[in-house]
């Protein structure tokens, strides 16, 4: 096939259009360059910054592109003085080429205005304030330094604004200036700042709700009779606000109702509805179908005591627990609870029925690090094959925990970690059937990776001295394999085993979990792990599960499918679902 040259007047027609539209398109798309020498980096961002000529684009008139070049240099001046530069010279050109302008800006910066002294005062009442002396000390204007306007007017603002934050409203500037002399390049900066009196709080007072003004006053970092200080104010609220026993929370100082500098703060509550229920269903390959209840009552009364009740119910495992919480001391970190529930679990390796009631002391170190402890009885019916009888046990059991949790929201991933260390005991001679000492450890890691996943690692650790084993509870043997452990195994098929080859539990656990997580779509993502472990009482050894996964990240949580093969075969795949809440 042949094409014919294209020569007739048409084609002449089409080929002229299309360099019109060439030429006119590299006019709308070009645009003015404007260069700066002779400056540093921050100096010309400022320069730029007040430069009027930046905004114009190549189709701006031309009378007015010359009228703003005309007056850049007051504008560049400007800048520059506000950096400390009093005297630069410059040179500037303004040229057209190409339909667009460009302009240049050479600039010699001459010597810079140096601080020669500083005189800097806080009068009054507030003057000896030890927050004002800490404002002063970190303060970056230093006698020596090149003038800096910005830094003038950030003191200038800080001052008074440490001022209003604790309490000193009456204040004001009794001098400030910043003074230059131009023929010696030397400045002198003056901020005599008049705090005037502080103002304290005189009462407070708080809404009626609920819950006795005593234990909402708990919540409070500040008393009747101190000075007015906005920090403890602004905590106060927060600590209320996540306290759970109230829906809105406003705090406010009432200053026009003062005298002789004392005025009532008002704290003004409403509390959340006394009762809160929940409900859920779920499924996992360890226990099946699960259906979950929840009841919570908010305030019992007006010292803040509540009641909690949880049920798990599956036809593999279930349990019932109902909790008595007194708060003391500081709510929101000390607590004291009176609690009981009932375990029932049936599964191929362990038969056990089990009730406890107890008392547990909770205390909020820092952040969410919590140290608890506790006391509980527990009596429990089980027994570790079907051919056995059923034996039951007593315990009073002591145990101490401490744990953790770290976490923050990144995308559609939870980074961070949490970790419990915990130690029980019991003994033959106070109430119990077997003497025993146990301490657990477990903890799990979850970080981000540049490349939209994240790294996955987990550790479950266990170890228990016993007198006599056969003596011990099923709940207090350890146990590997499942979901949540080493996938590529039953759920606690991992353990010492019998004669008859029934897995009996054991007396020491380790597992370890390493995970690979990737995003490839939305919320779904895709995993490679490797999980190793064993629960025994003599010799370890370790069983390892392979596999990969898939992650959706539904509303509800995540949904967890993967696929493992234990290495002992790797022919006999086991299918792992599972909906859970994150980290």
């Amino acid at each position: 096939m042949k094409i014919a040259p294209c020569f007739n007047l048409k084609c002449f027609c089409y080929l002229g259009l299309l360099l019109i539209q060439l030429s006119i398109s590299s006019v709308i798309y070009a645009s003015p360059e404007i260069s700066i020498t002779g400056l540093t980096s921050e100096l010309e961002a400022n320069a730029r910054a007040y430069l009027s000529l930046i905004k114009e684009p190549c189709e701006s008139p031309q009378w007015k592109i010359k009228r703003l070049f005309d007056e850049s240099p007051q504008q560049v001046e400007k800048a520059l003085r506000a950096l400390g530069y009093y005297h630069p010279k410059i040179q500037k050109t303004l040229t057209w080429e190409k339909g667009c302008w460009a302009s240049v800006f050479d600039i010699q910066l001459g010597s810079p205005m140096i601080i020669k002294a500083l005189d800097i005062q806080v009068l009054g009442a507030g003057a000896q304030e030890p927050f004002f002396a800490e404002l002063l000390e970190s303060n970056s204007i230093k006698v020596g330094s090149i003038v800096n306007h910005g830094q003038y007017e950030a003191l200038k603002s800080s001052l008074q604004a440490q001022a209003e934050a604790k309490g000193y409203f009456d204040n004001h500037y009794e001098l400030k200036r910043l003074a230059v002399d131009l023929s010696t390049n030397k400045a002198k900066i003056q901020l005599h700042l008049q705090t005037g009196n502080r103002y304290y709080i005189s009462r407070i007072d708080m809404t009626e709700n609920a819950l006795h003004s005593a234990f909402g006053n708990k919540f409070l970092q500040i008393n009747q009779g101190e000075a007015y200080d906005r920090e403890k104010i602004v905590k106060s609220h927060q600590l209320l606000d996540t306290s759970g026993y109230y829906k809105e929370v406003q705090l406010k100082y009432l200053r026009q109702q003062a005298e002789d500098y004392y005025a009532p703060l008002a704290v003004n509550l409403k509390n959340l509805p006394r009762h809160a229920m929940s409900t859920g269903v779920g499924y996992d390959t360890d226990l099946g179908f699960r259906i979950s209840a929840g009841y919570k009552n908010r305030y019992l009364n007006e010292s803040g005591h509540q009641f909690i009740a949880d049920l798990n119910l599956s036809l593999k495992k279930s349990n019932l627990i109902l909790e008595y919480v007194l708060p003391y001391n500081n709510p929101l970190k000390n607590r004291l609870s009176f609690f009981s529930g009932i375990t029932y679990e049936n599964t191929e390796y362990v038969d056990s029925q089990k009730i406890e009631v107890g008392t547990r002391l909770f205390n909020r170190l820092y952040g969410q690090l919590v140290l608890s402890e506790q006391l509980k009885y527990v009596a429990e019916r089980f027994r570790n094959s079907n051919s056995d009888p059923y034996e039951t046990r007593f315990l009073l059991v002591p145990g101490i925990a401490i744990s953790n949790i770290r976490a923050e929201k990144k995308d559609m991933y939870l980074d961070g970690y949490k970790y419990m260390l915990e130690l029980n005991a019991a003994h033959r001679s106070i109430a119990s059937s077997v003497s025993f000492i146990q301490t657990r450890f477990n903890l799990k890691m979850a970080y981000s990776t540049f490349w939209g996943g994240r790294i996955i690692a987990k550790t479950d650790l266990g170890a228990t001295a016993v007198d006599v084993f056969t003596d011990l509870p099923s709940s207090y043997r350890f146990y590997a394999g499942g979901d949540n452990s080493v996938r590529g195994y039953d759920y606690k098929s991992i353990g010492e085993r019998n004669e008859f080859g029934d897995v009996i539990g054991g007396r020491y656990l380790v597992t370890g979990s390493l995970e690979y997580e990737q995003t490839i779509i939305d919320d779904w993502s895709i995993v490679a792990f490797i999980d190793a472990g064993d629960a025994f009482s003599t010799s370890m050894d370790l069983k390892l599960g392979v596999g990969l996964g898939i992650r959706w990240y539904s509303i509800v949580g995540p949904v967890r499918i993967d696929i493992a093969a234990p290495s002992e075969d790797f022919g006999d795949v086991h299918f792992h679902f599972s909906l859970s809440t994150s980290l």
